[in-house]
């Protein structure tokens, strides 16, 4: 009975710990939102002239006032829709970073794998003295712990952006906006670098991150000095946001294989 009771007690803590890394994946993909807001948002757009992708900042979208912002005029009517997205944005990536566990995030959630990760480190741990630190094991497990401090930076940084506005604070905006575009296209180009070996969409979320960081170090260098700075900006940014919810996506279509596979098994036997 006892042994019942700890398998019981160990299918339930399994359970818990997929809807835990379900929700994580989820909060990643939602991050899409931000796409449709944006539309909305320049649909709305009340400037002088039509808002322009090409020229136009997207931050300007968050702008409270309407009125001159360096050169440009803006005027933004659902601005709050635009900095409520970003908030929602932000608290999407912390919560992925804080649920997605390193294992899960370091083998893109091939739960064989996962397992099997779980261990090896017990294992290793075991030894003496623990070979846990040997650079071959701990090498990779430091890459997504910084992956998970990454997402978790960008994610605070863009809520920043939506609760500070360019028009109230701009200092801690551009701080808030700095942090977004290097910590998400950091984060995507170690985790792209760590799921080489483990699945086909490593590819895109490895160019995804270098696009977004190469055009951020280039922005930065510049000044975001470019004849349309508005293109270079969602160089910038897009590459992260469709990145982290790609990231999302593998990760919840993977952790629903096993389930999948029972489910399968189960109709093949009735």
């Amino acid at each position: 009975m006892a042994q019942a009771r700890s398998r019981q007690g160990s299918g339930d803590g399994g359970r818990t710990e997929r809807i835990r890394l379900y929700l994580g994946a989820w909060s990643a993909v939602s991050v899409v939102q931000f796409f449709a807001a944006e539309a909305a948002t320049i649909a709305q757009w009340a400037g002088p002239a039509p808002y322009s992708r090409r020229l136009g900042f997207i931050s300007d979208l968050g702008q409270v006032s309407c009125g001159l912002h360096g050169t440009r005029e803006i005027c933004s009517p659902l601005h709050a829709l635009m900095d409520v997205s970003f908030v929602l944005q932000g608290i999407g990536m912390v919560i992925a970073a804080l649920l997605l566990t390193s294992p899960v995030l370091r083998v893109a959630a091939e739960w064989p794998a996962v397992l099997a990760e779980r261990r090896l480190t017990a294992a290793l741990m075991r030894t003496t003295p623990p070979l846990a630190s040997h650079a071959t094991v701990a090498v990779p497990r430091l890459a997504t712990l910084a992956v998970r401090l990454l997402l978790a930076a960008a994610g605070i940084g863009v809520a920043v952006v939506g609760l500070f506005p360019q028009d109230s604070v701009e200092s801690i905006h551009l701080a808030g906006a700095t942090a977004y575009f290097l910590g998400g296209s950091c984060a995507l180009v170690v985790l792209g670098l760590l799921w080489l070996r483990r699945t086909a969409a490593a590819w895109p979320v490895l160019l995804l991150g270098a696009t977004a960081l190469t055009s951020t170090l280039v922005g930065g260098a510049l000044q975001m000095r470019v004849p349309e700075p508005g293109t270079l900006e969602r160089l910038m940014g897009y590459p992260v946001t469709i990145g982290i919810a790609l990231v999302g996506a593998v990760l919840a279509w993977r952790l629903g294989v096993p389930a999948r596979a029972a489910r399968a098994l189960a109709r093949a036997r009735a």
